[in-house]
């Protein structure tokens, strides 16, 4: 009688299917693969063993120390574009006859909304429309970003770790869709999650608005997410959201107590420095609220002693 191999009692290894497309699955709970920075997809979940689980429905996500996401101002503070919206201005009002804004009324505008912007000139005496105003400004800073953009320096280094680390960006704009989908699609890698535009919500910066509907969509608390601005509008519309955030000057002065850190350049920050701001934010929270409560309680002692 002819001899049968013995079947090995080891469990076979999935055959190799080249790169993994990686899909994100939030709300998953920790894969029993051996990698600490995946999460499971919904087989997994189900019960089904690793080896069912096809690389396509896997993806890293950032590990507790890091932001649950990263949400992005636009203009000044990842492209260098303050100078398309001056060249921008400066057209408008010499085509109706008006003089050049003065420092103090260009300061002013830094962060504006459309709607903002479009008003203000309105009052200076452009005699057009809002909408028209708008369509004039937008049409003059696309031709800039079009023939050229800058990024500013450390911006696409942080975006492109923070994408690799699994932490979500967004971009959170006062800028119109139509300019900010022309800035992200000069990038070679998608990475940004979603798009808030300025003329997509109701109320722009700094009314929290725009940052809070970020989080919302990407599924996050806006107390995990990192804001990054330029402007004294952007920060205030993201503090008043309840993130922790990160004050780039860039045309506006920026103090420390305007954003949670104040720094030149985003050159060297890694998305585990931005967890810690997190973290840090939480721990000086819970700080200021022990010690109002502390203050709160010592007139009643006081008075129970009495």
């Amino acid at each position: 009688m002819p001899h049968r191999p013995r079947r090995s009692s080891r469990a076979v290894r999935p055959r190799a299917v080249g790169p993994a497309r990686m899909v994100w699955w939030p709300r998953c709970v920790p894969s029993p693969c051996s990698s600490p920075c995946m999460k499971c997809c919904p087989r997994i979940r189900a019960g089904r063993r690793w080896a069912a689980c096809r690389p396509v429905d896997c993806r890293p996500v950032a590990p507790s120390n890091l932001p649950d996401a990263v949400l992005w101002d636009m203009d000044g503070t990842i492209v260098d574009t303050e100078q398309y919206w001056q060249t921008a201005q400066l057209n408008l009002l010499a085509d109706h006859g008006l003089p050049p804004l003065t420092e103090e009324q260009e300061l002013g505008m830094v962060g504006s909304s459309m709607a903002d912007a479009s008003e203000f000139f309105a009052r200076l005496g452009v005699d057009l429309a809002p909408g028209e105003i708008v369509d004039h400004m937008n049409s003059t800073v696309m031709a800039s970003i079009l023939a050229e953009l800058a990024w500013r320096p450390g911006a696409l280094e942080l975006l492109g770790a923070l994408h690799a680390a699994g932490v979500p960006n967004a971009l959170v704009t006062n800028s119109t869709r139509v300019l900010a989908d022309a800035v992200v699609s000069t990038l070679d890698t998608p990475l940004f999650a979603i798009v808030i535009a300025g003329d997509e919500v109701e109320n722009g910066k700094p009314h929290p608005e725009p940052y809070l509907r970020a989080a919302a969509q990407l599924g996050v608390a806006p107390g995990r997410c990192v804001a990054v601005e330029d402007s004294r509008r952007g920060l205030e519309a993201a503090r008043a959201a309840g993130c922790a955030t990160i004050g780039i000057p860039h045309g506006q002065t920026l103090e420390a107590h305007h954003a949670h850190l104040v720094t030149a350049t985003l050159e060297g920050i890694t998305p585990e420095a931005l967890g810690e701001l997190i973290e840090q934010v939480a721990r000086e929270t819970t700080q200021r609220e022990n010690a109002h409560t502390a203050a709160d309680a010592a007139p009643a002692e006081s008075e129970a002693q009495l």
